[in-house]
Formats: C-alpha cells, structure tokens, sequence
C-alpha cells in the first residue's frame, strides 16, 4: 500500500514524504524502509519513529532527505 501511495504523493508535489510508525510496530518499520523511508531520530521519544521517503515528485533522492538524527 505504501508503494502506491509514494507515486500519488509525487502527483501532488510532495517529496520527500514524511511517514510515521508507532516504535513497536516493527511490519511497518519494514515496509517504509523498503520504500526507501530514511529514519529521523527526532520522533522516537514520543513512542512514534518517523521517516522521510522519496517520491520521485522532485530533485530529491536518499542522499538529500532531510538530515537525520540528533546533534
């Protein structure tokens, strides 16, 4: 579901999409890693992990998501 739902974001110009889990749920950690979903440190305190995933929408790929993790 996620994989499709990339390309539709990409229609709307959303790119890089941020994705979120709650910490234990590790089947949608998978899932949004094989998408691509590159992990941001910043959400794991609230017990939810969040993600940044390229949707091909723009010029961004893996190497230029957001920055991740803390300092």
């Amino acid at each position: 579901m996620l994989r499709a739902a990339l390309p539709l974001a990409a229609r709307l110009g959303v790119d890089p999409a941020l994705i979120t889990c709650d910490t234990d749920n590790a089947a949608s950690r998978r899932v949004i890693e094989a998408c691509g979903g590159v992990r941001d440190d910043e959400g794991e305190d609230d017990g939810v992990l969040r993600y940044w995933a390229p949707t091909g929408a723009g010029s961004h790929t893996a190497r230029t998501l957001p920055t991740v993790g803390k300092g």
